[in-house]
């Protein structure tokens, strides 16, 4: 079979590089701003699960743990404590019953906390969790939770996910259940066990209580009692997440399962000289921003920053609407005023890394995702973001060892096996190439690219059947996913093996 691929002398420079251009080797599914309202939703979304009774109620979890095809799920106690048949639904619809339960509250001051477990062969993603002390008062967090369907409602037929703002308003010193995390976020029932996200993504707490008064209704005359009107005042908490992190041994499970990321977070309370004009400007940016309205956004941060000039967090986002309105200089320019104002601002320099990366400044870029790991050692994206540069740098053996080490942090990225692929590629060793492009395959069924790189390394190993069909499935999913472009690409590719 090798000497059938001799033969393609003028294939093999197209196909080499095509391994190296952009349209095949780019980091494009990994997160690249975890910032955003929108896209921590869109963590909410995947993680999330729901947790429906057969005879009780409904109630809400979230994955925070993936051994082999045991997922396990962390919510409240008192979701799962009856004696009944619970089922998870995840967020691509499908049904799991629950394998195992283990309730934590044991005894009237024991938090209410439980994990379960289902089983599934599909590729989920796990929560990163935070330090929920850093939760204090004026911090911005977001609930996410599926309410039970009410009765009255009887169209509806499947329950709808929420995703409410909030900002914390109190920190209980105690309570008898551990609700000690108060927040201002609108909530339902069925929302119990959900996660409570802080600004950076990172669940800070699980979601159960809602604040509610018993106001006496009297009669007309406002002599007689005649009974109790409940209102919910709006005010509901959660368990802080550190609470059930002190529990894990009881929960059955190591450190080293779960994924927890402490470093300071970028969205702590702001000290301002002028709160309430430099804080009605940035909120109003940030919501600009969601809306893409970029340009006003970046005019609201400018008033922002104008009332307050070391207001870290406006330079921060208006760094990335710079950077979504393709000006690359005065992104990196507010990037580097926030890190000048918070020298520990691990997203700043994570964020710059990127704008440097795609201006081509590859050291530069290097340089920054150190910054990154030194002040945070967990920070997988990092160690694959500057494993990727190194690679496009010829050090493939540098990158080997930072993909080696983005993996074991967090071994359920495709994207990570995909340019461990790439690097193992370049330096010919095809057999473990394969393995990773067919490990990002299975942790992804629809990377069109791993297809395409791995029918390109198939091609090297004189596999030109295997090649084909690679490369066919390729331009399937390219053009299904509209980078048609690349479609055609991989069709060439194809014409060219079968000659």
């Amino acid at each position: 079979m090798n000497r059938d691929y001799s033969r393609f002398d003028s294939l093999t420079s197209i196909l080499a590089g095509t391994v190296t251009v952009a349209g095949i080797v780019v980091f494009a599914q990994a997160p690249v701003f975890a910032k955003t309202p929108q896209e921590i939703a869109q963590v909410a979304i995947s993680t999330t699960v729901q947790i429906n009774g057969k005879t009780t109620g409904d109630g809400t979890g979230f994955i925070i743990a993936k051994q082999g095809t045991i997922y396990t799920v962390l919510t409240a106690n008192h979701v799962v404590v009856d004696k009944d048949t619970y089922t998870i639904r995840t967020s691509t619809g499908k049904d799991y019953p629950v394998t195992r339960s283990v309730l934590l509250q044991k005894g009237q001051n024991a938090p209410d906390l439980a994990v379960v477990t289902f089983n599934s062969a599909e590729s989920y993603p796990v929560v990163t969790l935070g330090d929920s002390e850093q939760a204090t008062v004026g911090t911005e967090i977001f609930v996410f939770g599926y309410p039970a369907i009410p009765p009255s409602r009887k169209d509806q037929t499947e329950r709808n996910f929420e995703f409410v703002p909030g900002y914390v308003t109190s920190r209980l010193p105690t309570h008898s259940d551990g609700y000690t995390l108060r927040y201002n976020a609108v909530t339902k029932g069925g929302m119990s066990g959900g996660p409570v996200f802080d600004g950076e993504g990172r669940v800070v707490g699980v979601h159960g209580e809602g604040d509610r008064d018993y106001d006496r209704v009297t009669d007309r005359d406002r002599k007689v009692v005649t009974g109790l009107a409940i209102t919910k005042t709006g005010f509901n908490s959660a368990i802080p997440i550190n609470t059930f992190i002190a529990k894990l041994s009881q929960a059955g499970l190591n450190r080293s399962a779960i994924l927890v990321n402490t470093s300071t977070a970028a969205n702590a309370p702001l000290k301002l000289n002028n709160p309430q004009d430099a804080k009605t400007y940035y909120v109003r940016g940030l919501t600009r921003f969601d809306k893409g309205d970029l340009s006003g956004a970046v005019a609201d941060f400018n008033q922002a920053i104008q009332t307050q000039s070391n207001y870290v967090e406006a330079y921060f986002y208006r760094a990335l609407a710079y950077f979504d309105l393709r000006q690359m200089p005065k992104s990196i320019a507010d990037y580097s005023k926030a890190i000048a104002l918070n020298a520990s601002y691990v997203d700043a320099y994570y964020n710059r890394g990127l704008v440097l990366s795609a201006l081509g400044d590859k050291p530069g870029a290097i340089a920054d995702y150190t910054q990154v790991i030194r002040l945070d050692r967990n920070f997988a994206a990092a160690y694959n973001n500057r494993g990727l540069a190194l690679s496009d740098l010829g050090d493939q053996k540098g990158a080997i060892d930072d993909f080696n080490q983005a993996l074991q942090i967090n071994p359920g990225r495709a994207n990570t096996y995909f340019n461990r692929g790439l690097a193992l590629f370049r330096i010919n060793n095809d057999r473990s190439a394969l393995a990773d492009y067919t490990q990002a395959i299975q942790l992804n069924p629809n990377y069109a690219k791993a297809f395409a790189n791995r029918g390109i390394t198939l091609v090297r190993m004189g596999d030109t059947k295997g090649a084909i069909a690679d490369l066919q499935q390729a331009a399937r999913l390219f053009k299904v996913q509209g980078m048609n472009a690349d479609a055609q690409k991989a069709l060439d590719l194809i014409g060219q093996l079968q000659r």
